[in-house]
């Protein structure tokens, strides 16, 4: 068991991390005190481990779909935003139907409706 001074110092090293900037509220500082905001400390600690580890999960998780969603696209002809070619794209993230003429805009409707069909007709 850690000697009640060192747990003093993680408490208040914690207290510190957790409200940053903000003063940390005044608290008696005994035995009890310090015991219960030690376990709250060490709670903490794991709880902020399991959540980078679930954050971490879900962005392997993220990039396998996008590759998943990229060889479905390739293999079967869809659609997909990846396959429009990125200087379509503005700055925003939308297409920039600005740069094309009416034909050209209706052309690529028509071919959007066609894909998302054949598509759907595949499934």
């Amino acid at each position: 068991m850690e000697p009640l001074e060192e747990r003093e110092t993680q408490v208040a090293a914690w207290l510190k991390k957790i409200f940053g900037d903000h003063p940390i509220p005044q608290y008696e500082v005994n035995p009890r005190t310090t015991e219960i905001l030690h376990h709250l400390s060490e709670r903490n600690r794991v709880r902020d481990r399991d959540v980078y580890l679930v954050v971490e999960d879900l962005k392997q998780k993220a990039s396998e779909y996008e590759s998943e969603g990229a060889t479905f696209s390739q293999r079967h002809g869809c659609f997909s935003v990846s396959s429009v070619p990125s200087s379509t794209i503005g700055e925003t993230g939308k297409i920039k139907a600005t740069d094309y003429t009416f034909e050209e805009k209706i052309g690529v409707l028509f071919r959007l409706n066609a894909e998302s069909i054949s598509c759907s007709s595949e499934n």
